[in-house]
């Protein structure tokens, strides 16, 4: 009986001593491996938030570009709307259509001055509109401007086109001699142009969107 007790003690012993040893041997990272771990977590950190950031810098430059073709898109039409819809009220005392041809420096200077019946910033028409390049240093406004006045009313506004313009071409069309022919100036109390070809020319050292670069062809509906 000693004998099996003795036996017994020293196998139960030397299980405890296999657990024991076995606990000893249990995988764990060594200070190194952890290194490498938190430098392998960084990399992967850095490398999303560059991507982040070069698809939220991507996103900002689309969304810039977006507005910038929905502003020209928008000077263009606005534009294309005030000359299309130029009268004449003759038998009311209206001002004559003026369009003068000018030039200052190297870049073109033309001046255009007419009534138009198109919405504008005070409203519904007729109102007066100028259009023209502001030379002065004192005013607020820069490059191709509109000066626009309430045709027998006291309302005035004046609107910034294009900061970047430095010169405003004109050109009108004439049919009244058979052949269409395009005009350099056009001053008259009683005839409009059949159309009208408007192109700005951006500052030296300026850019302007190309939408803005590219001539505006209108036909004018009373012409």
């Amino acid at each position: 009986m000693r004998g099996c007790r003795g036996v017994g003690r020293w196998r139960r012993a030397a299980v405890r001593a296999r657990r024991q040893a076995m606990r000893a041997r249990r995988p764990g990272m060594t200070l190194i491996e952890i290194v490498v771990a938190l430098a392998i977590v960084g990399a992967v950190v850095a490398a999303g938030v560059a991507a982040f950031a070069s698809i939220t810098d991507q996103r900002r430059r689309a969304e810039e570009a977006t507005a910038e073709v929905m502003r020209a898109a928008a000077i263009r039409e606005t534009l294309r709307a005030w000359l299309a819809s130029a009268s004449l009220l003759p038998g009311e005392g209206g001002p004559p259509f003026r369009g003068i041809d000018g030039i200052r420096g190297d870049s073109p200077d033309d001046v255009l001055v007419f009534l138009t019946s198109a919405r504008t910033p005070l409203g519904p028409g007729p109102v007066l509109v100028q259009l023209a390049i502001d030379h002065d240093e004192e005013t607020r406004e820069r490059g191709l401007v509109a000066d626009i006045v309430e045709w027998r009313g006291t309302a005035r506004t004046r609107v910034e086109i294009e900061p970047d313009a430095a010169g405003l071409d004109l050109r009108y069309l004439s049919s009244l001699r058979g052949e269409p022919q395009w005009l350099p100036s056009w001053i008259s109390s009683t005839v409009l142009p059949a159309g009208i070809e408007l192109r700005i020319v951006p500052a030296d050292g300026k850019e302007i969107h190309p939408l803005l670069a590219r001539p505006l062809l209108v036909p004018v509906q009373g012409g």
